[in-house]
């Protein structure tokens, strides 16, 4: 019995439970995608792996569901610890992380079977709006605590049975909003959720953290000051890992500085300007932006870009800014309704409103004249791609004749009468002051010339081209071995860092909040920390890995060439939803899992470059600068990414009233962790060999991109903020080319 439970010890068994969290992780990912497709909801496809035992394949076939290997995997920690693991003091921030996942286990298996849900209603007037009550109860005005409320469980549908929700632990309620059923009435919606072990994931977070700095202070850092080196070539690798961990402190905490401030209002549909210079103020809804800003968001709404290109047709030669366009529709309509300012997306829709189905940009004439036809297919109840694509097409020709019309007339500013600029000047900020008091607004002319200003820069284009340069020279440098060539390309790196620091700088002033808050603000960061990482080698390690220079500063170069031209929006500073302005920790969240992803990207360029300069079926021994600085980056980035992801269940628990809902965004950054930590016990087990540890972090890129990129691409969840289209061509194209280059030197060394 005893050699039994020696073999569930094994660190195979971590190994095989590690892949099948994995495969159920995935499987599970992709019913949730199969589920929102077929009409039904996500949440019947979460509940079915991840919140039972067994999971039927085929209909017939039991399969173990997630609390079946959690449960497995509680045991096999157990007898880890028992059996496998050293014993004595050093040891202990071992044993805490065992122990810390072992609480999250069972602990989440015990208290998903306890838990309970229910729905709350309460009736308010119109006129309430929602507010947090001294009890920290996010609520409607008019009902202080839980007990005005009426909750019901979740299968009782008729309210038959009302139940009685004590505001305290373990019941939490959280607001839902709200449904208008009578003039003058609503009903707000409440969910409250009965977790005695809602402390479990906290807990864990808790242990496994303290558990890990301990074991880096004790286990790690101690025993190397303990020992000598065994030679120099290891301690200037040392060095070098030394000096790259202490930069990405010192960024953490240069760019968290002042992590509490807020966005503004978020906009509704009312549009009104007071001018047409780029930084006069616009109103947009309830926020003051500069008239550029408002005129990229509006000309990229109707074809993708801020610039627009005349016609044979329009009488006219050159390019023409977002600005003069939008002043065009609004001074000169009758002009700027033939410019070919829309872009019909699909060929059956220019067929069906009998649009010049050789061209893929038309008129705003063009569209009016099958404006009957649009309105009919655009008030269909269905989700097929051409009625979406109608829906797009007339909620943009709406904006049009709103942008055209204004639905309050501006202060008017001729050419002809700029003659008296200082007086026109003061006239126009009086009107202007004076209109946005009445609203309670403030224009910050500061704010407004620095948007202007940025919007001018283009500080993504700007990098991207450093970015290549270096790559291209680092790229000639690997033949001639020049030191000036190498001090040049670094400092087209130090350059790229450079720039976008200052890019997120201005970012964080313009919009008075932390840059952190979309997919392409996130891309840029992580392009960023890959520059710095490059330039910080350059400048502190001594005899650094030049071969890495080629592949770090080109993975930066796609990523901006990626956040450039396929992420960026037109308004550069388009108001976030409110559920990304909503607490600090999502703002540590964002910055510590995109130093988590910077970490697994570069621990997978690493790998990439140990599998090219491999000579032989095994890389060369330990003591190489390669092979410490690949496991090196490879525990930066999981550990890093596993504390995103703890953090980012802190936000959701602040945001949405759950740690943890195995949403498809969720599970993404869990499979990244998952993937980590499967390479890492592979290597401390021996169970591959040293190329085999790099073949397979060589899909660390991979990896990353797909839960990163991809899982946006589903389109499902409580994430709908981050979701895109237009991403899937180059997701792919980008796998294809890296699955490629992988399987010729894979095969190449065999």
């Amino acid at each position: 019995m005893v050699s039994f439970f020696k073999k569930l010890a094994s660190l195979k068994v971590s190994v095989f439970l590690l892949v099948a969290f994995l495969l159920l992780t995935f499987w599970g990912v992709m019913a949730q995608a199969n589920a929102e497709s077929l009409g039904a909801s996500a949440e019947i496809a979460a509940d079915r792996f991840f919140n039972s035992f067994f999971v039927m394949a085929l209909g017939v076939v039991p399969i173990p569901a997630f609390k079946t290997l959690a449960l497995f995997a509680s045991l096999h920690l157990v007898l880890c610890m028992v059996y496998r693991m050293p014993r004595g003091w050093k040891n202990l921030g071992l044993y805490g992380m065992h122990v810390a996942l072992l609480v999250l286990l069972a602990g989440g298996v015990v208290g998903s079977s306890i838990k309970r849900e229910f729905n709350g209603f309460g009736v308010v007037t119109v006129k309430d709006g929602v507010e947090k009550t001294a009890s920290g109860i996010e609520t409607a005005s008019g009902i202080e605590s839980s007990r005005d409320l009426k909750f019901f469980a979740l299968d009782d549908s008729l309210g038959t049975n009302p139940l009685k929700i004590e505001n305290a632990y373990p019941y939490s309620v959280h607001y839902k909003g709200y449904v208008e059923m009578a003039p003058g009435k609503n009903v707000a919606l409440f969910r409250a959720v009965y977790d005695p072990f809602k402390f479990v994931p906290y807990a864990f977070m808790l242990l496994f953290l303290l558990s890990a700095v301990f074991h880096y202070a004790v286990k790690v850092r101690g025993g190397r000051c303990n020992r000598n080196l065994e030679s120099n070539q290891e301690k200037r690798s040392q060095e070098c890992r030394a000096g790259t961990s202490l930069m990405a402190l010192l960024l953490c905490c240069g760019l968290m500085g002042a992590m509490s401030a807020n966005a503004s209002e978020v906009p509704g549909n009312a549009i009104f300007w007071l001018g047409t210079r780029p930084e006069d103020p616009v109103l947009v809804g309830e926020t003051i932006r500069p008239f550029d800003s408002f005129a990229r968001g509006v000309l990229d709404d109707f074809n993708g870009r801020v610039t627009y290109k005349y016609r044979e047709a329009d009488h006219a030669d050159g390019k023409i800014s977002a600005a003069d366009v939008i002043e065009e529709v609004y001074q000169m309509p009758e002009r700027a309704s033939k410019f070919a300012l829309f872009k019909v997306l699909r060929s059956d829709v220019a067929t069906v409103l009998d649009l010049p189905t050789d061209e893929r940009y038309v008129s705003y004439e063009d569209l009016q004249r099958s404006r009957g036809k649009l309105e009919v297919y655009a008030s269909r109840n269905d989700d097929h791609p051409a009625t979406l694509e109608m829906k797009r097409l007339l909620k943009n020709v709406q904006l049009y004749e709103a942008v055209a019309a204004g639905e309050i007339p501006r202060v008017k500013r001729l050419e002809e009468q700029l003659a008296e600029t200082g007086k026109m000047q003061s006239e126009y900020k009086a009107a202007a002051e004076s209109f946005a008091k009445s609203k309670k607004l403030q224009i910050d002319y500061g704010r407004l010339k620095m948007e202007t200003f940025y919007n001018k820069v283009n500080f993504a284009l700007f990098a991207f081209v450093l970015a290549f340069a270096g790559c291209l020279l680092a790229a000639v440098n690997s033949i001639f071995k020049s030191r000036k060539l190498d001090a040049m390309a670094n400092s087209f790196s130090g350059a790229v860092a450079l720039v976008l620091t200052a890019a997120f700088v201005l970012r964080f002033y313009i919009a008075a909040r932390p840059p952190f808050s979309s997919l392409y603000e996130i891309v840029l960061l992580v392009a960023l920390l890959l520059e710095f990482f490059e330039f910080g080698a350059f400048l502190f390690c001594r005899r650094r890995t030049f071969t890495l220079m080629i592949p770090v500063t080109m993975m930066a170069a796609v990523l901006l060439f990626f956040a450039k031209f396929i992420l960026e929006p037109g308004d550069l500073f388009q108001p976030i939803p409110a559920v990304l302005d909503s607490s600090v920790f999502l703002t540590i969240h964002v910055f510590t899992i995109a130093l988590g992803f910077a970490g697994m990207i570069l621990s997978g360029i690493v790998a990439h470059a140990a599998l090219v300069r491999s000579r032989s079926s095994d890389l060369a021994p330990r003591s190489s600068n390669l092979a410490p600085l690949l496991y090196g980056t490879l525990v930066f980035g999981t550990v890093f990414s596993i504390v995103g992801t703890l953090l980012g269940g802190v936000w959701a628990d602040f945001a949405w009233g759950r740690f943890w809902g195995f949403d498809p965004k969720e599970c993404g950054a869990l499979f990244v962790c998952l993937w980590g930590m499967l390479a890492l016990h592979l290597r401390v087990g021996r169970l591959v060999s040293e190329l085999g540890f790099a073949l397979f972090n060589c899909f660390n890129v991979i990896v990353t991109f797909l839960c990163w990129f991809g899982i946006n691409l589903l389109g499902v969840g409580l994430h709908s903020y981050g979701f895109q289209s237009g991403t899937a061509l180059w997701l792919v194209l980008f796998v294809a080319l890296d699955v490629a280059f992988i399987a010729f030197f894979a095969r190449k060394k065999k």
